[in-house]
């Protein structure tokens, strides 16, 4: 009994796989294709994705670099901007400073005339008060009227 049974469980599972493939192979089949379409299509727009994503990365890439350029020549622009203005100063300055000499001299200058023709004047002054105190003590009445008519007749010609 045995082996009917064996039979049996063959031959009913024979049955059912042919019922299943007769009347299953057309769906399965749909399946299979709708899913293969399926998966194909999943993958054109996953292949489509990255290829924007990897043109989008090309975009930033470029931006990226010409940002990077400008601003590598906003740095250059801004060093030489800065050395032109310390080059102006420092010339300014150095004129500056050179004018300002030039000025301190012409003062020290005007300054010493002036203290030199103060000291020749208070010379002269006090030389004629020394003479005039040395001749008073040493000179006779006489002699010094006598050196008054001199002086003034000298005076008095404009000759000195």
């Amino acid at each position: 009994m045995e082996t009917s049974v064996v039979i049996a469980s063959v031959l009913n599972f024979s049955v059912m796989v042919g019922i299943f493939v007769f009347f299953g192979r057309k769906p399965f089949a749909s399946f299979l294709v709708s899913r293969s379409e399926a998966v194909k299509k999943a993958i054109d727009e996953a292949e489509k994705l990255v290829q924007e994503a990897r043109q989008e990365l090309l975009t930033w890439e470029s931006n990226w670099r010409q940002a990077h350029s400008h601003a590598e020549q906003d740095k250059n622009n801004g060093v030489a901007s800065l050395k032109r203005f310390k080059d102006k100063t420092l010339f300014e300055a150095t004129h500056e400073a050179e004018r300002i000499k030039k000025e301190a001299e012409l003062l020290s200058s005007g300054e010493i005339l002036k203290a030199k023709k103060g000291l020749q004047t208070e010379a002269i002054e006090r030389s004629v008060e020394l003479a005039e105190l040395y001749l008073g003590e040493h000179l006779p009445a006489q002699e010094k009227h006598k050196l008054v008519t001199e002086f003034v007749g000298l005076v008095g010609h404009g000759t000195r």
